[in-house]
């Protein structure tokens, strides 16, 4: 023996190693290999799935925020929108409160014109009243009454101016 190699039973070794490799190849290596083909297939198929569902995600993603973002276009609008509706109706409420406290002003104002001459009127009557009394206890006799209202008034009327 020369060595460790035994040179006799080299080709008996080599030809079982020869038939165990096929053996092996066959039984267990082909299976092992399929089973990672397989594996490997399956991990693919998984990665490929998420990438499609992340696209999904993401495509959702950026619909939701371009409908998120008209929507608080729509809100903002609506918003600005009722803004100047109160605005306008506030200012309808004060023109119309303003126009009714001018109109009751100006009645007010009327009604005090109106009483204001009556007041007048029933001064005039009432001095001219006194003023025939006054003048027939001084003369002493009654004068014609319209004869004399008609001179009582004149002289009312040009102290009055």
């Amino acid at each position: 023996m020369e060595g460790f190699i035994d040179f006799n039973t080299l080709p008996a070794m080599i030809a079982g190693f020869i038939i165990l490799w096929m053996i092996l190849a066959r039984y267990l290596f082909r299976p092992v290999i399929d089973l990672l083909d397989n594996r490997q297939e399956d991990i693919k198929s998984t990665y490929n799935a998420a990438a499609a569902t992340r696209m999904e995600a993401d495509r959702l993603k950026t619909q939701l925020d371009e409908r998120l973002s008209t929507i608080e276009a729509e809100s903002r609008a609506r918003v600005q929108q009722a803004i100047k509706d109160a605005q306008k109706a506030k200012d309808e409420i004060l023109e119309e409160a303003r126009t009714k406290a001018e109109e009751a002003l100006k009645k007010g104002r009327d009604d005090l014109a109106r009483e204001r001459e009556k007041t007048l009127v029933s001064l005039r009557e009432d001095v001219v009243n006194l003023s025939l009394s006054a003048a027939e206890k001084l003369i002493g006799e009654s004068l014609d009454g319209s004869k004399h209202r008609k001179l009582v008034s004149d002289f009312v009327d040009r102290i009055g101016s």
